[in-house]
């Protein structure tokens, strides 16, 4: 059986770029590593409501809505921002994938479980994955592969690409914490809770999550344990952890390489999340929305050009956000704590604020751009030159 299309990966990506194939009428597998959707668990789940508006998205999942957050800086001060309606949702990431997997299974597209892709052979116009599924290797035949495997891009190694950049976390879910709004995140920057990225305390239903990520050189447990064991000295003694899970995030995407003769690569594996953040959800949604587009034509026509332009078109799509949060992680991640706390300083303004509430998109980023007409006009906002030889360093 030669199938038109092969999915690796049953996460949301791959579960949605499934349900896309199958409305198209594009025969479709999606195999999956793991013995059940959804699980491990190892991502916060936050995703911003464009995507919800973009896309047919199943809403059960859904456990929270976040209108700011308080950002915390290194000597305990903090900025609250919060806009007047939801900016983004948290999830209930098992369930979301879960929900997804039965969109696309709805739809006509074939799940395997249990099944890991091991390898490629790509003969004539013949592209064959190896796969292995309880303990034996076989060969499955398709026209076209799209590796939506996540962050470990472990089948994209195999291929011969290399390594990217990625951050590791960890994340408690907790009861016992009173928030400080149970509509905002708390973030919490500098040297003491993080190294290479922040700390992070959301809502989650009834519950509260709280994580980290650092450079693959660090433990994430030591940061969280101290921010942990602080936090009960300060804010409520009766915390109580019951559950920890982690992952990696990949950061300083898009990679170049995602295209592969016959095979695209999207989502987490391509690098479709946002160094700031590490969100990579919606981008990704949007880039497997191109990746069938392009499948569904060159399937019509046999034309390899239709796969060749994909990268260009998620560019076109999404990669100057991505370009643009690249830059300002890098310039973050030059930043000392005296630096930050100075940065602290010069934007604490109900002015600077408010702009940045009304302009700012924790989806598409760039939009914070926007406030600086605005902010030209603050002479405060002037002291930030001073940085500008690491925000130079950070772009060239």
């Amino acid at each position: 059986m030669i199938w038109d299309l092969v999915i690796v990966g049953g996460g949301p990506v791959g579960s949605f770029a499934g349900y896309l194939a199958g409305k198209n009428n594009i025969k479709t597998l999606i195999i999956e590593e793991h013995s059940k959707i959804g699980e491990p668990l190892h991502c916060l789940g936050k995703l911003s409501i464009h995507a919800f508006e973009e896309f047919p998205l199943p809403k059960e999942s859904i456990r929270n809505s976040l209108k700011g957050g308080y950002f915390f800086f290194p000597n305990g001060n903090f900025i609250k921002l919060k806009k007047s309606k939801p900016d983004s949702y948290i999830l209930d990431r098992s369930l979301f994938d879960k929900n997804m997997a039965e969109l696309a299974g709805k739809n006509g597209c074939t799940l395997l479980l249990s099944a890991k892709a091991i390898g490629i052979e790509i003969e004539n116009e013949a592209t064959r994955l190896i796969i292995e599924e309880k303990n034996r290797r076989r060969k499955i035949e398709a026209k076209v592969i799209i590796n939506a495997e996540g962050a470990k891009r472990q089948f994209a190694k195999r291929l011969g690409l290399k390594p990217n950049p990625y951050l590791v976390s960890l994340q408690y879910e907790v009861i016992g914490l009173e928030l400080l709004d149970k509509e905002c995140v708390e973030v919490y920057l500098g040297s003491t809770y993080s190294k290479g990225f922040f700390l992070w305390v959301s809502p989650y239903g009834n519950l509260t999550k709280i994580g980290v990520a650092v450079q693959p050189n660090e433990n994430p447990k030591i940061f969280l344990d101290k921010f942990l064991n602080n936090l009960k000295k300060t804010r409520n003694s009766g915390i109580e952890i019951i559950k920890s899970y982690g992952g990696i995030i990949p950061i300083l995407g898009p990679y170049e390489e995602y295209y592969y003769p016959n095979i695209l690569i999207v989502g987490d594996a391509a690098g479709y999340n946002k160094s700031t953040t590490g969100g990579g959800i919606y981008f990704g949604l949007q880039g497997a929305q191109i990746a069938i587009e392009q499948v569904k034509k060159y399937l019509e026509d046999n034309n390899i050009n239709h796969l060749k332009t994909f990268p260009k078109l998620t560019y076109k799509k999404f990669g100057k956000e991505l370009k643009f949060t690249k830059i300002v992680r890098k310039f973050l991640n030059q930043l000392s704590d005296s630096d930050l706390n100075e940065i602290y300083k010069i934007i604490n303004s109900e002015e600077i604020i408010r702009n940045i509430e009304n302009f700012g998109d924790t989806a598409y980023q760039t939009s914070v751009l926007k406030t600086i007409p605005n902010l030209l006009k603050n002479k405060e906002f002037y002291k930030l030159s001073k940085f500008t030889p690491k925000i130079l360093k950070s772009i060239f």
